[in-house]
């Protein structure tokens, strides 16, 4: 089965493909920094009764909808300020169809933030800040020399993977037992949420719900994390995603309590090895922590396919290493798309500590 297309995802292609590929073609036309966007899409195939890690490493267009490009002019903890704008109050902010904001240039560009509760007004949008403190980022703010923004769509389980509602296409394998649907696992922080599409309610819901409980049709898949797929129907699910490569780095937001879990995009529209990653670097991370010893190191955890496979930097031999074997890991390949969980061993509580810069595609 076919992933189909999305109102909210462009370049969505039906290919039948046995390996994640990436296709980069042409470009787009919104700029960025002064530059256009190449787009391309990517595939990956699930065989039944195997799991996989997933995300998209690429950004949608820009929402059709009015001034969705412009400059900060203000900054507060909880919002983003455009004086320039005149947005129709409310519009990017029903949870049925939710919306981002990425920082497109100055210090922060590849930084996103999910609109919120509020509604936006005119000028405003009401955001999460994910505890990196909004306010004292730095952002720059000028009508002219502010930085620059693009308000992006996001996806919820019921655009992703769609229903059975009146003319969609459910893409996923249904049923009315989670134990004989396609899960999707979303990291809620602590543990897994699974998710399954009910064929008998005829909705997205939760593996332990019941049918008094809402619909989770409206729950956000956030494109900064990753997710796990495990295919239960008799047949491979085939997924293409498509959309605009990344110009600037992504600057995701990572729980800083000791020894947290955080599920990340990398944003990465090609492979890419752990040497090349290179999250022990100060241009990365702030204070990422190699050790000879792993029980004192911190983690970048990747999904193999079959099992996890645990990494840390090492920084007597100097090069990355998989927990419990000594070869040099500097070589191990990240595929595309491929989200990584981010283990810190102690806990930091500025924006800087929460961050991790992944580089830019192609650098």
């Amino acid at each position: 089965m076919h992933l189909s297309p999305s109102p909210r995802r462009s370049l969505l292609r039906p290919l039948c493909l046995c390996a994640s590929v990436v296709h980069l073609f042409g470009f787009s036309t919104h700029a960025q920094e002064g530059r256009s966007r190449p787009i391309g899409y990517l595939d990956q195939a699930i065989p039944t009764g195997q799991t996989r890690s997933f995300s998209v490493p690429f950004d949608p267009e820009s929402s059709s909808l009015p001034q969705t490009v412009g400059r900060l002019t203000a900054v507060g903890t909880n919002y983003l300020e455009n004086s320039a704008a005149a947005w129709t109050p409310g519009a990017f902010s029903t949870a049925a169809a939710p919306y981002f904001a990425r920082i497109t240039s100055g210090a922060h560009a590849g930084r996103m933030f999910r609109i919120v509760a509020p509604a936006n007004t005119a000028t405003r949008l009401h955001v999460a800040d994910d505890g990196v403190g909004l306010a004292t980022l730095g952002l720059e703010t000028s009508a002219t020399t502010g930085a620059t923004f693009e308000i992006i769509p996001g996806d919820t389980l019921a655009t992703f993977f769609g229903t059975t509602a009146s003319g969609d296409t459910l893409v996923v394998h249904g049923a009315g037992d989670p134990l004989a649907a396609d899960l999707v696992q979303v990291w809620g922080g602590a543990a897994w949420l699974n998710f399954y599409y009910n064929t008998v309610w005829q909705r997205w819901a939760r593996d332990t719900d019941q049918i008094t409980d809402p619909s989770r049709n409206n729950f956000l898949l956030r494109s900064d994390r990753g997710l796990m797929l495990t295919r239960r129907g008799p047949t491979p699910l085939e997924i293409t995603v498509g959309g605009r490569v990344l110009a600037t780095s992504q600057r995701a937001a990572h729980g800083r309590t000791a020894n947290a879990l955080t599920f990340l995009a990398t944003m990465q529209a090609g492979d890419i090895t752990l040497g090349a990653l290179a999250l022990q670097t100060g241009t990365r991370t702030t204070g990422w922590v190699g050790s000879a010893d792993s029980a004192t190191a911190d983690l970048l955890i990747v999904w193999s396919g079959s099992s996890w496979f645990s990494f840390y930097y090492n920084t007597a031999t100097g090069h990355w290493q998989r927990v419990g074997d000594p070869v040099n890991r500097d070589g191990y390949v990240i595929g595309a798309g491929t989200p990584v969980f981010v283990q810190r061993n102690q806990a930091g509580s500025s924006a800087a500590d929460q961050t991790i810069v992944f580089p830019a595609p192609g650098t």
